[in-house]
């Protein structure tokens, strides 16, 4: 299964059939990977990636149904992932425990799209498939 792939399946698990949730979730995904291309290959990066960015934090997050109704409890996650991040990345230039600590902390994208299947089908659903969407992302970097 490619990366796309299993970010695709755990979007799936997570939205738990909520057009809304997913459309959310595929935003968060978007952002992501483009920020990330950002960051790890600026010389890569093209007027384009700027455009779709901006759609899609400026216009197409701020107009989800599913933000909109649950912003309160999904932005402490998003400044808590963005934080990560951040700090993940600083790490993974410094010695092999904080490298080794900066690939799990970096993962708190994780987080949110398990909080998303809290809102969209409570506890249980997220429990029933927390460790499967865990596994998708698990990495050999160790």
């Amino acid at each position: 299964m490619t990366y796309d792939e299993k970010v695709h399946e755990a979007m799936r698990l997570c939205a738990n059939g909520n057009a809304d949730a997913w459309g959310y979730l595929s935003i968060i995904a978007g952002s992501a990977r483009l920020i990330d291309d950002l960051v790890d290959e600026p010389k890569k990066w093209v007027r384009e990636n700027s455009y779709n960015l901006a759609q899609l934090l400026l216009v197409d997050l701020p107009s989800n149904v599913f933000f909109h109704a649950n912003k309160s409890a999904l932005l402490p996650l998003h400044l808590t992932s963005l934080n990560a991040w951040i700090d993940s990345n600083e790490w993974m230039e410094k010695d092999t425990t904080r490298r080794n600590y900066a690939l799990v902390i970096r993962d708190q994208l994780t987080e949110l799209a398990l909080l998303v299947a809290y809102i969209t089908g409570g506890n249980k659903h997220m429990r029933k498939i927390s460790l499967t969407v865990r596994e998708l992302f698990l990495k050999e970097e160790f």
